[in-house]
């Protein structure tokens, strides 16, 4: 109604979900990136996580650690699981998507060249996962 009205500025944003139990990621899930990072595409999908800790405001500041010299980003469409399953048949799988965000998949890529090339220390230092700023639900996209 445009009744109440807080201004932009005195307003932070935070994450549409605060506290993920899971943040589950698919790698190199497009064909430029793939040539970008000189990798092939992958025949099934490359699964990696993020710690819930690396969830952090859309306009938060991302910390950049101490211990990276190659800190890179790409922008990601985000599902968010709102219903709990397991075996989930295709065909029934949306059912449990409660909606999208943006997210922001930081990775520092000198720790992903280390340990047999395991993405999980490289993904998720604090902050590497800004999301947001908003929840689309599932009955607002098609």
């Amino acid at each position: 109604s445009g009744r109440y009205v807080v201004p932009r500025a005195e307003v932070t944003l935070l994450a549409p979900v605060a506290e993920p139990s899971k943040v589950i990621c698919v790698g190199l899930n497009y064909r430029d990136h793939c040539a970008e990072q000189g990798a092939a595409v992958p025949r099934e999908p490359l699964i990696f996580s993020k710690f819930p800790s690396a969830i952090a405001g859309p306009y938060d500041d991302i910390e950049h650690p101490a211990e990276s010299a190659e800190v890179d980003w790409e922008v990601e469409l985000a599902f968010v699981i709102g219903r709990k399953g397991k075996r989930i048949p295709e065909e029934a799988a949306m059912e449990h998507v409660a909606g999208y965000a943006v997210a922001n998949d930081v990775s520092a890529r000198d720790w992903q060249k280390r340990n047999g090339r395991q993405w999980l220390l490289s993904k998720t230092f604090d902050t590497f996962c800004p999301l947001g700023p908003a929840l689309v639900t599932r009955d607002e996209v098609p």
